[in-house]
């Protein structure tokens, strides 16, 4: 995996990320919660990733 793919995965979890706040702000917090989970879960593939880089 490149540096790119791990980027793009990071990219996409801080969209998920936003999304979720804006449905927190609407006071939608179940959905919320979803779309937190899903940034959350982007974002530790994209460690998981990286770490696997590093070796």
């Amino acid at each position: 995996m490149s540096k790119r793919e791990v980027n793009k995965l990071l990219d996409r979890a801080g969209l998920w990320e936003t999304r979720s706040k804006r449905a927190a702000l609407k006071g939608d917090l179940d959905r919320a919660g979803d779309l937190r989970t899903k940034a959350m879960q982007l974002a530790a593939k994209a460690r998981r990733l990286e770490q696997s880089e590093s070796k």
